[in-house]
């Protein structure tokens, strides 16, 4: 029998979260708890029925699109941004392969939220944005679709920055307006003299599943029912 493969976050803190779901499950592996670094990148199950690998947190959405993995567990933030970018980008097949909503959120991203944040003194012009098309609002994230779309529907004209690092120093510099940023503790946005502005939505982790797999491979209906069960337990 073919082991399904199951993708799980890289990083401790997320990975060791992770884990625990499926091994609640009865997917435990002794040889990835026992693991003192993340070198090693794939673990076999103790059942001998899955085998983990260990990811990329933004990269998990795509080993389930396209079939390297039957199911992935990964943030919001990285399977929204997926399927949006197909959908800005034209690739009308991109993240038609996985379905987020089989399996309740994990809950596993504690208080984070995404955030529309910024200088004090800006928000005023920012609530002067959500009233008027005629005010563009320029915001930096490391998010663009998932932030484009947002504001789309709380139709604010927003010029949107794309960044690959932090963002909280930008409007101090008057180089953005706002940020669109996913917040925990708002730690650094005081430590930058920021405000939030508005919270946007929650940051839920959810388990993605390969539709094909699904469809053409029994034993993953099987496995979800397993994952509900030690879900709800």
């Amino acid at each position: 029998m073919r082991k399904i493969i199951i993708a799980l976050p890289k990083g401790h803190r997320l990975c060791s979260l992770s884990y625990e779901v499926f091994k609640k499950a009865g997917y435990a592996s002794a040889a990835l708890e026992q693991a003192k670094d993340q070198k090693q990148l794939e673990y076999n199950t103790d059942c001998g029925r899955a085998a983990f690998l260990l990811v990329r947190n933004m990269d998990i959405p795509q080993y389930v699109d396209r079939n390297w993995a039957e199911l992935g567990l990964t943030a919001f933030d990285c399977y929204r941004e997926y399927e949006l970018s197909s959908l800005m980008g034209g690739q009308a097949m991109r993240g038609d392969n996985f379905i987020t909503d089989l399996l309740p959120d994990l809950a596993l991203c504690g208080k984070s939220r995404f955030c529309v944040a910024g200088k004090p003194e800006n928000k005023d012009f920012y609530e002067k944005c959500k009233e008027s098309d005629e005010k563009i609002l320029t915001v930096a994230t490391q998010h663009p679709n998932i932030a484009a779309k947002y504001f789309a529907s709380h139709r604010i004209l927003a010029d949107i920055v794309t960044i690959s690092g932090s963002s909280e120093i930008m409007p101090a510099h008057g180089v953005v307006d706002a940020i669109f940023d996913i917040v925990e503790t708002g730690r650094a946005l005081v430590e930058n003299g920021l405000i939030i502005y508005e919270e946007a939505m929650p940051i839920q982790t959810k388990i993605l599943v390969s539709k094909a797999a699904l469809k053409y491979d029994p034993n993953i209906a099987r496995v979800i029912e397993v994952l509900k069960d030690a879900i709800k337990s």
